[in-house]
């Protein structure tokens, strides 16, 4: 072998009678090997300052959306196959099964989540290509609060198919306590997450007048925290009363952050009296009626732009800008009937 300017002249001309059989030979690569070089496409083990090398690139309460360059994770996988590449002989079988090797390995990206996650009737997809792939990183409180905190991509979003196509999402880990990865597999046009849905949650609304998230009294809300009139029946009901009608939140004087749950309900039943509404007014509001003004629906925070970000060779993050909205999906009449059966 001259110089590195020939080496795949040689490689090539070396021992062809054998290539059939060492391309033949990626097939059967271990379960457990696949499986490993899967994680580590997936960034399994790669160092956290490896991904941010400086805290100041994910501040506190921040989220930023990345691509993953496949060359960086190729060379992940040649570094831990490099072990095996001592001789000419394992070089040349490196790569005579290298390409077998790749989609191997592309396939088992896909089915690694379920797979980890013991999800039953796993079902192998063959792409023709892998896929861009994509993620996000997301350092909040919420991350830390909510456990069950649920991330969703879509792409392909159209007047007749507004919610889009789903992501597949291929990791999804807590690397700190208030730290999130994820990872999809194609470029979205839209993400949200979203509170866990799992029971009913109860809670007041935060008075937060500059958006920092830190409770703010003030002469006409003492606690810092309002709540919404809703209707109790008809077919409106769980919807809030016309004008978007609040009430100041009582608490205790021992503990603000206790609710006063008797004046609570002495002041609801007292605004919901005198907002005039037919489908609001208690007369005496009862505990149920009493759940249902104080019903949360789960919160979700949405990112959406264009879509039209994805990498390619020639460009990079074009027009990746991203339009954040906070949305609160609306209560249902269907909704509330199932949780709250009140008399109509």
């Amino acid at each position: 072998m001259d110089n590195w300017l020939t080496t795949p002249l040689y490689l090539g001309a070396l021992r062809t009678e054998e290539r059939p059989a060492l391309a033949a030979s990626a097939e059967r690569m271990p379960a457990a090997l696949a499986d490993w070089l899967a994680r580590l496409r997936l960034l399994y083990g790669v160092p956290f300052n490896y991904l941010v090398p400086d805290s100041r690139l994910l501040p506190q309460e921040s989220v930023r959306f990345f691509y993953i360059d496949r060359n960086f994770t190729d060379r992940l996988v040649d570094g831990a196959l490099s072990v095996g590449k001592t001789t000419t002989r394992e070089y040349a079988h490196a790569q005579a099964t290298n390409g077998s090797m790749r989609a191997k390995v592309d396939d088992e990206e896909r089915v690694l989540r379920p797979r980890l996650r013991k999800t039953p009737g796993i079902a192998r997809i063959v792409a023709p290509q892998p896929a861009d792939l994509t993620g996000l990183l997301l350092r909040s409180r919420a991350v830390s609060g909510w456990p069950g905190l649920e991330v969703k991509a879509w792409r392909d979003i159209t007047t007749a198919r507004p919610q889009g196509r789903p992501l597949p999402l291929l990791r999804m880990d807590r690397l700190a306590p208030d730290v999130l990865l994820c990872i999809f597999e194609g470029v979205p046009t839209r993400v949200d997450v979203e509170e866990p849905r799992e029971g009913i949650q109860f809670g007041v609304d935060l008075q937060d007048r500059n958006g920092d998230g830190l409770v703010e009294p003030s002469a006409d809300t003492p606690s810092g925290f309002r709540l919404k009139l809703r209707k109790l029946r008809g077919v409106s009901t769980g919807q809030t009363v016309a004008g978007n009608r609040t009430v100041a939140v009582p608490v205790r004087r021992s503990n603000r952050r206790v609710l006063h749950m008797r004046a609570l309900r002495d002041l609801l039943q007292q605004q919901l009296i005198a907002s005039g509404d037919p489908d609001a007014n208690p007369g005496t509001l009862t505990s149920g009626e009493l759940a249902l003004q104080m019903f949360q629906f789960p919160f979700q925070q949405r990112f959406e732009g264009n879509g039209s970000g994805a990498y390619t060779a020639s460009s990079q993050y074009i027009d990746a800008v991203l339009q954040v909205a906070v949305i609160a999906e609306p209560l249902r009449y269907e909704e509330v009937q199932a949780l709250f059966p009140l008399a109509q």
